[in-house]
């Protein structure tokens, strides 16, 4: 497999259930210069960001169906804190009610399976697009998301 390199700093939250996707994502990411941190439940998370330690991710990957809160509102209660993050719903079941509510709140919705490669290219993205956002060099990026996402980026304001 082709070690992919990229922008040291970054940080990517990943949050599932399941230990053994939570040791995909990490391994996944482990391919990058990115960092990340694993969380078990949207709830841990919601902890973690009420926290005095929180620190900002670039991004944060969640599985939608979850004990607790689930994944799609989890985004919402994300998005009240820091409308700004950079969030990717990662699903084998999408929930179509739901998925409407949040879809407008998400940069990238992820399939399961996928592969690491298309894992990698939304984290690069997502990593060009904050980068972008932060240098003030091209407000067009936000416009017209590289995954063709059909509204109006979270990210563009």
């Amino acid at each position: 497999m082709r070690l992919y390199l990229s922008y040291i700093g970054i940080m990517i939250h990943y949050i599932d259930d399941e230990a053994m996707i939570c040791d995909l994502f990490k391994n996944f990411i482990a391919l990058t210069a990115y960092k990340s941190k694993g969380f078990a439940s949207g709830d841990n998370y919601l902890s973690y960001l009420d926290s005095p330690s929180f620190m900002q991710p670039t991004a944060i990957i969640s599985d939608v169906t979850m004990p607790g809160i689930n994944g799609y509102d989890l985004t919402l209660e994300i998005r009240k804190r820091h409308p700004l993050q950079k969030i990717i719903l990662c699903t084998g079941n999408p929930d179509e009610q739901h998925h409407v509510s949040a879809t407008s709140q998400l940069c990238y919705t992820l399939n399961k399976p996928f592969k690491p490669e298309k894992l990698i290219a939304i984290l690069d993205s997502l990593s060009s697009c904050e980068n972008a956002r932060k240098t003030g060099i091209n407000n067009q990026y936000f416009k017209q998301c590289e995954f063709g996402i059909d509204h109006v980026c979270p990210m563009y304001k």
